[in-house]
C-alpha cells in the first residue's frame, strides 16, 4: 500500500477492471483489514512521560531487529523524513519545503538505495537524550550507535554536518561527507 498509491483504502479491494489489484483481496478481506486497523493498539501501559509510549516497543523492536539480522555496506546516508499526519499531536511538525508539510518527523539511517537501518521519531524538546544544545550531533551519534568504529562512510546534509562532528566521527574511524553551513558556529575558518 505504500508503493501503490490510491486515494482511499477501499480502492485496494475494488473489482472494477480499471482499479483491480487482486493481491490485496487474495491476502485479506477488506472488512478484516479495516477491523485490524481499527483495533490495532501497541501498549499495555497507562499514561507515560514518553510521548511515544504507545509505539515505543515497536520502534525499539524494529531498530534491534535490523541490527540483529542485517549488516549494511560501508556507505550509509543520514536524513530526515516526514510522515503525513494531520491529526492532533503535541510533536507534529510543519516544514514548508516538504511534500507533506504537516506530519511526524523521522530521523533515519539508511543505505543509499533507501533501506532503513534505524529510525528515531522527533518529539520536540521532550526527548531528553537528543534535545538541547548540539541536537543534530546527538541525533547522528545516536543513529550511528552500533556502527561507529567500523569504517563506515556517512553522507548527510548541512542540517547535521559540522566541523566538530566530522572530527568526532573521524576519530572513531567513521567518515563523514556533506555540506557545511558557513554561518554555523564552529564551521568558519
Amino acid at each position: 500500500m505504500g508503493t501503490i498509491l490510491l486515494s482511499r483504502l477501499n480502492d485496494f479491494w475494488k473489482k472494477d477492471r480499471l482499479f483491480s489489484i487482486p493481491i490485496f483481496a487474495q491476502q485479506m478481506s477488506r472488512i478484516r483489514f479495516l477491523l485490524i486497523m481499527r483495533y490495532l493498539h501497541f501498549t499495555s501501559e497507562m499514561e507515560s512521560e514518553d510521548p511515544l509510549f504507545k509505539i515505543r516497543s515497536l520502534i525499539d523492536y524494529f531498530n534491534n531487529k535490523m541490527v540483529e539480522c542485517y549488516y549494511p555496506a560501508a556507505q550509509l546516508t543520514l536524513d530526515e523524513s516526514m510522515v503525513l499526519w494531520r491529526g492532533r499531536l503535541s510533536f507534529r511538525q510543519f516544514i514548508k519545503n516538504k511534500r507533506h508539510k504537516y506530519g511526524i518527523k523521522l530521523y533515519m539511517l539508511t543505505e543509499p538505495d533507501g533501506l532503513i537501518l534505524k529510525l528515531r521519531v522527533y518529539t520536540g524538546g521532550k526527548d531528553l537524550e537528543v534535545a538541547g544544545k548540539g541536537h543534530a550531533e546527538k541525533v547522528v551519534m545516536d543513529l550511528l550507535y552500533k556502527k561507529i568504529n567500523s569504517g563506515h562512510e556517512i553522507y548527510m546534509d548541512n542540517f547535521y554536518n559540522s566541523f566538530g562532528l566530522a572530527k568526532k566521527l573521524h576519530d572513531k574511524k567513521t567518515y563523514g561527507t556533506g555540506t557545511l553551513r558557513k554561518n554555523l558556529k564552529g564551521n568558519s575558518f
